[in-house]
């Protein structure tokens, strides 16, 4: 039991450094040093690195080390491809299962996301906040739907969209804050009216639009493969 626990807590702080922008693709994860760190031994680390590996964040090279993948532009695509038939299944049958009180808290989460738009903040706090914000309203669509299945796989898909964008040498989110509400604000309203078909197709549409915008962001420096 507490071995699992040690290796949850690796897990669970490996991944936020990968999700904070706190490492590069490509970069080597010291396994001694990150034991060390949570006052553990190697195995629950590297039982966190076959995890992660498993859900796509890093690679073992053997008789080398652990390090950070560098997904090529077919690998992302591919991906973007998977997540928006998931993310649309998800905002098609919120529109279905969404109680008046359901859709007031969709509407005060993308409010804030627009209020952010306004304030005058770091691109990086205000990309951290967008991130946090963006989190939540995905996440709340995922309850809406009710279905638990569907919205544990999803957001596993969620988590690697975001290590995709972590990965960007642009502060992708703050660059993109305004196009992104505009888009939320879409599936919101579809999903209001209890319109499903539009709510699918404009989350569809905004899970396309953001591997555009983290492609060509990362374009001038060769793309995330290269970053």
């Amino acid at each position: 039991m507490r071995a699992t626990r040690l290796s949850d807590t690796a897990y669970e702080h490996i991944k936020a450094q990968l999700l904070d922008r706190r490492v590069q693709a490509n970069a080597w994860l010291p396994i001694e040093e990150i034991a060390a760190e949570l006052g553990s031994s190697r195995q629950p680390v590297m039982d966190a690195m076959k995890r992660l590996v498993l859900e796509g964040f890093v690679e073992i090279v053997p008789q080398v080390g652990c390090r950070v993948r560098n997904p090529d532009v077919q690998e992302i695509d591919d991906f973007y491809r998977l997540f928006a038939a998931g993310e649309s299944l998800i905002a098609e049958l919120a529109a279905a299962r969404a109680t008046p009180t359901d859709i007031l808290t969709l509407q005060l989460i993308s409010a804030q996301i627009g209020e952010l738009v306004k304030t005058p903040v770091s691109d990086e706090h205000k990309g951290e906040t967008y991130r946090t914000l963006n989190r939540r309203l995905h996440a709340e669509m995922r309850r809406i739907c009710r279905s638990q299945t569907l919205a544990d796989v999803v957001e596993s898909l969620g988590d690697r969209s975001d290590f995709y964008v972590a990965l960007s040498d642009q502060p992708m989110f703050a660059l993109n804050i305004d196009q992104a509400h505009r888009e939320h604000e879409e599936i919101v309203a579809a999903i209001a009216k209890g319109d499903g078909k539009a709510a699918s197709k404009a989350m569809e549409n905004h899970i396309f639009a953001t591997e555009r915008r983290l492609l060509d962001t990362d374009q001038p420096t060769g793309g995330p493969a290269a970053s």
